[in-house]
């Protein structure tokens, strides 16, 4: 049964889209699918978007991004991690991240030397038409820390996974 909320801990699942344009042969995720979007003109909610497996089920993640970003056709290419594989990546890439187990939640050191979620639940609410949202929808909010040359080594780690193609 899904939760409503996902719980980010080590062996969590979660799933990264990966765009037409980023599908290598051997089913394998270009470098380009984790690279952080530019920074934006509000850094605090600048994140790189995932699915957690903890809400929605693989079929539901696919149908969303199907719908938002494949005209509702083919199949969707999805890449699955662990949350450990995000925090390894990210501390590699010179991210000061942290288990604090008193709130059970993953944190990170920002650039003003403030403590903030590592990874955060932003549920996308259903609209269009049909109606589709995605329940699922996270973000890896640290990534905004990592500095333009760690951002490839970051990308390298994750894109290590081959991606499933969802029908």
């Amino acid at each position: 049964m899904s939760k409503q909320k996902p719980s980010f801990s080590q062996k969590s699942e979660l799933i990264r889209y990966v765009d037409e344009a980023n599908r290598l042969s051997n089913n394998r995720p270009a470098v380009a699918t984790f690279l952080p979007d530019p920074p934006s003109a509000e850094p605090w909610n600048d994140h790189l978007s995932v699915n957690s497996l903890e809400v929605e089920d693989l079929k539901q993640i696919a149908a969303y991004h199907r719908w938002k970003w494949q005209d509702d056709n083919g199949a969707v290419a999805l890449c699955i991690h662990k949350v450990h594989d995000y925090t390894d990546a990210g501390r590699k890439a010179g991210v000061d991240i942290s288990y604090d187990k008193a709130n059970a939640i993953w944190q990170f050191l920002d650039s003003t030397q403030k403590r903030g979620e590592a990874y955060k639940h932003r549920p996308v609410k259903a609209h269009g038409s049909p109606p589709h949202g995605s329940p699922s929808h996270c973000g890896v909010e640290f990534s905004r820390e990592i500095k333009e040359h760690e951002a490839a080594k970051f990308a390298r780690r994750l894109c290590r996974n081959k991606f499933h193609l969802v029908k």
